[in-house]
């Protein structure tokens, strides 16, 4: 049994009427009240880290039971882990948690009102029962509620809910968090627009720029020649009907700045600030860069402004990060899979042996090691034998053929472009190859079509998205891609990513309704379905998941002059 799972759906079926954290009544117990005055700004902070974190003003950990006497951690319990960072809760499976920000705590609910009101209804789910009625909380019986687990209606929640054990003082903290949480809409947003931004680094070519914008730019036209049309009283019969099944009277009309980087990647956070100051927005959307995307994601974490699926082969890998939502790791990813490929494949054939790491000393293949050298860890492997290429330094000139002589690897893992395809022949040791020869398809480009065909039945190579052929399939069935179809390259996958990027854009801006909150946004993200999207195989999302396409194929290249890549593996997550 996953007990992580089980717990999880265990507190995502914790009661409709549930407030994020149930509080036994006596002060004193749990923390100590914090010594002196708190600043508003502190006090912010405290209640923060409790919400989210499970943690305490002191410090310590926060205290709970459920079922009347089961001892439970709040770092384990979190409020945000059900009811989201945004406090506006969630929907799955049926299964509802309620708001519990202070705009929805501290009014009336009548009857009639849905479980969700910014969220639709699962498909093949019946929509959850409205939620039953209750007065508006006041700071005095929400925190009695909070303590002793009976909301204003006189109504005692599950006793599976979480009851945490805090003082007057943390008490005061955490109702006050909730007053302010999701209380105001957020910077570039005003009742009539919603200002998106796109950032764009001069590195890259004019034609990709534009792959990347005409999917979104089109999405935006759409969207606000609806919105005009829902402000007006001359309604179609078919946008009154739209209105009306989707219970929405007027959209914001979306307002997309474009903002150009210039220069090194050093100088890029001063001018993201100056654009900011200039020009707040509520979230950065698309964007593309061939540079690392370090510096956009450390202002975005800072501002706290979402970015979503910005196209950049360098993401920041990293769990401990909100704001940006990355469509894969990129290059790393690759190195990953190569990793986990290569583990279970020997440990399948039973057979044992050095590996060797080949790293060109560029941004690809750094970042390609860095994947593959931590997966190899995870699964328990020792060290492989690493060589570094520098720049310009070719195979044959470099120690990896008598590394070769030495070592007498069972697999090769080489991280080189194009060039390095001439070479794979080579890579022979007492006039035998080894089993295996791993290379990255991001890094080859269209040089993996150049491998030779005598080492094409051990040569494997990482390949993060559908295969060409079921792509093609895929193109002909979805009419909105017929615009990148029929661009060429490098063009033809940027506005595939970028068709991406539209999708779940328009389902995230549309879930929102009035609710216009930056965390809300993400939130809602984290809960839509997996998405069919061109280039992926599979498209997924979850609560804290930061890339969206998390597998690889391993393929290989068949024989003749016109080969075709064949699958070595499913898709795999890795």
């Amino acid at each position: 049994m996953d007990i992580r799972k089980t717990m999880g759906h265990m507190w995502l079926s914790m009661l409709v009427g549930s407030l994020l954290a149930l509080f036994m009544t006596t002060a004193g117990i749990g923390g100590e009240a914090p010594k002196g005055a708190v600043s508003p700004q502190e006090q912010l902070r405290l209640g923060e880290r409790m919400y989210r974190e499970g943690i305490l003003p002191n410090g310590e950990p926060m205290q709970a039971v459920i079922k009347g006497d089961v001892s439970v951690s709040g770092m384990v319990f979190t409020c945000v882990s059900c009811h989201m960072r945004s406090g506006l809760g969630s929907v799955e499976g049926g299964v509802v948690t309620t708001p519990t920000n202070g705009r929805s705590l501290f009014r009336p609910r009548n009857a009639s009102q849905p479980a969700m009101p910014s969220m639709e209804a699962e498909k093949g789910r019946a929509a959850p029962q409205p939620l039953p009625r209750r007065p508006a909380y006041t700071e005095a019986s929400l925190a009695a509620a909070l303590r002793g687990g009976i909301d204003p209606a006189g109504r005692r929640l599950s006793d599976v809910m979480p009851r945490y054990y805090l003082n007057d003082a943390d008490m005061a903290i955490m109702v006050s968090y909730l007053t302010t949480l999701s209380a105001e809409l957020s910077p570039g947003v005003s009742d009539k627009t919603l200002r998106l931004a796109a950032v764009i680094a001069d590195d890259v070519s004019p034609g990709d720029v534009e792959a990347m914008l005409a999917p979104l730019q089109s999405f935006i036209n759409a969207w606000n020649d609806l919105a005009a049309e829902l402000g007006t009283q001359k309604k179609s019969s078919r946008t009154r009907l739209y209105a009306r099944s989707n219970k929405i009277s007027a959209y914001q009309r979306l307002v997309l700045s474009r903002w150009d980087l210039k220069g090194a990647p050093a100088t890029w956070r001063n001018q993201l600030e100056g654009y900011y100051r200039k020009e707040p927005v509520f979230a950065l959307v698309g964007g593309i860069t061939d540079h690392d995307w370090s510096a956009v994601h450390a202002f975005s974490e800072d501002n706290r402004i979402p970015c979503l699926f910005p196209q950049t082969d360098y993401p920041v890998v990293s769990d401990n990060h909100w704001y940006t939502l990355y469509l894969s790791k990129g290059y790393y990813q690759e190195g990953e899979a190569a990793a986990r490929y290569l583990a279970h494949r020997l440990d399948r054939a039973g057979t044992s042996g050095p590996v060797m790491h080949v790293v060109r000393d560029s941004r690809q293949g750094r970042s390609l090691s860095a994947g593959f050298q931590t997966a190899w860890g995870e699964a328990g492997r020792p060290a492989a034998t690493t060589i570094m290429l520098q720049a310009g330094q070719a195979v044959a000139e470099s120690p990896v053929m008598e590394a070769l002589a030495k070592v007498r690897p069972v697999a090769v893992v080489m991280w080189d472009g194009p060039e390095v395809t001439a070479v794979l022949p080579d890579l022979v040791f007492d006039g035998k190859r080894p089993e295996l020869l791993l290379v990255s398809s991001g890094y080859l480009g269209t040089g993996l079509w150049t491998i030779p065909e005598q080492v094409r039945d051990v040569t494997f190579i990482t390949y993060p998205y559908r295969l060409p052929q079921d792509e093609q399939l895929h193109d002909r069935l979805n009419t909105p891609l017929q615009h990148a179809s029929r661009l060429e390259g490098q063009a033809r996958i940027i506005a595939k990513k970028a068709t991406a990027l539209v999708g779940v854009l328009n389902q995230a801006l549309f879930a929102m309704k009035e609710d216009v909150f930056r965390d809300y946004f993400f939130d809602i993200v984290s809960m839509l379905k997996d998405l069919d999207v061109p280039l992926y195989e599979r498209f997924s999302f979850g609560p804290g998941q930061r890339y969206a396409s998390k597998g690889c194929h391993i393929v290989s290249l068949s024989k003749g002059v016109r080969p075709e890549l064949v699958r070595q593996s499913d898709w795999v997550v890795y």
